[in-house]
């Protein structure tokens, strides 16, 4: 009896650093996200073409991850985490301080992605592994709050500091600096269960897989459309200010907190497949809501189905950690997940760095309405490939 207590109270304390650790990720990830475009606006004077070129060093990371988790595979999960969040830290240090050209500015920019996005992948493995079965999304959902939340922190950091404290970015970025720091610091005391000896590379892409590599793709297409070109709904049609994209911001995430909260216990009870195919629906309509929007004659009405669209789209976000439960459930070989779930991302960053291309040809050639009919037929695919899983 006093085993499984010493047991039970090793796992609260192990998850407890964890969810700690991502809370000051969220704070530095906060702070960056608030004030980068302002930073290389301010800084490098930058015209629309190069701020295009800078995308695709942020994204390369994420396509590139099946190989950097293949890579480390060997020094496990937790040393890899610690290693991607010291490279945030030093890479946001770098930014503030060591960019004086728009050459170092690139790198310092794909060092940061490639610590958040070996993170990305990371945050669930480690987080299903201190959770106990059949609570992964109820775990994964309490992770995503609490990053959530600490986003929001980030957010007001940025606003007090700016407007009250004679905030540099330098200072900016060295407080964002120090947050991943101290989320390394969290990181470094935890030891994982189950700890397993992993020796040389490991790539896994496998046939029993297939479905969860489909359900990949579709979301990198979601994903990709409502970052590009849901805000532009916003900017180019509606002719919405910066100032109300921080407070619809500020909006998601306080409502995202309680959200993927939930969204993580209804995981647990009803399973995979009923929460996808809620998600997939959900986006189907909301995609048809973008696409009505200039059909609508009183405009204060098409602005607001657009800004509930758009706070909707940001909130369903929420329902990926399905994806991760869902391959943790049906995994061949323990060994088998980390790596996994990185070739999930490096495909979903694969559509991610080409479906921009195709829709803003279909916008400039026959309307943004086209862009969202588009993606309400990967909505259609996606719930379509939902509906095969079997758990």
């Amino acid at each position: 009896m006093q085993k499984t207590q010493g047991s039970v109270r090793f796992a609260f304390s192990a998850i407890s650093l964890f969810i700690l650790a991502n809370a000051f990720m969220g704070i530095g990830g906060g702070i960056n996200d608030t004030i980068f475009n302002n930073y290389i606006a301010a800084t490098f004077k930058i015209s629309p073409v190069a701020r295009g070129v800078l995308e695709f060093p942020r994204e390369t990371p994420g396509f590139l991850i099946i190989f950097l988790i293949g890579f480390l595979y060997f020094l496990g999960d937790l040393r890899v985490s610690i290693i991607a969040t010291f490279l945030c830290s030093v890479s946001l240090v770098g930014l503030g301080y060591f960019a004086p050209s728009f050459a170092l500015l690139i790198l310092w920019t794909a060092f940061y992605n490639t610590g958040t996005h070996l993170n990305m992948v990371l945050t669930s493995s480690i987080g299903m592994e201190l959770s106990k079965e059949n609570s992964y999304g109820k775990t994964l959902g309490l992770i995503g709050s609490v990053s959530t939340a600490a986003t929001v922190i980030g957010y007001f950091i940025v606003m007090v500091g700016f407007k009250f404290l004679n905030f540099s970015f330098k200072i900016a970025y060295l407080v964002a600096a120090m947050m991943y720091v101290f989320a390394a610091i969290f990181l470094m005391p935890i030891k994982m269960p189950n700890v397993r000896n992993h020796k040389g590379l490991k790539f896994v892409i496998k046939k029993d897989y297939w479905l969860y590599y489909v359900l990949s793709i579709f979301f990198g297409a979601r994903k990709q459309i409502f970052i590009t070109f849901a805000p532009w709904v916003l900017i180019k049609i509606f002719r919405q200010p910066v100032s109300n994209f921080a407070l619809v911001g500020i909006i998601c995430s306080i409502l995202g907190i309680g959200f993927r909260n939930i969204i993580g216990r209804l995981i647990d009870k009803l399973g995979e497949k009923k929460v996808l195919t809620f998600d997939a629906i959900v986006i189907f309509l909301i995609c048809i809501g973008y696409a009505m929007t200039e059909n609508i004659k009183i405009k204060s009405l098409a602005l607001g189905l657009a800004y509930a669209c758009y706070i909707i789209d940001n909130l369903m976000f929420a329902t990926s950690m399905a994806r991760s439960t869902y391959i943790k459930k049906i995994i061949k070989h323990p060994d088998d997940l980390t790596p996994t779930l990185s070739t999930g991302t490096s495909m979903d960053h694969a559509v991610s760095m080409s479906l921009p291309m195709l829709s803003g040809f279909l916008w400039n050639k026959f309307g943004y309405e086209y862009v969202f009919l588009l993606a309400a037929l990967f909505a259609l695919g996606n719930l379509y490939f939902v509906r095969k899983i079997e758990i």
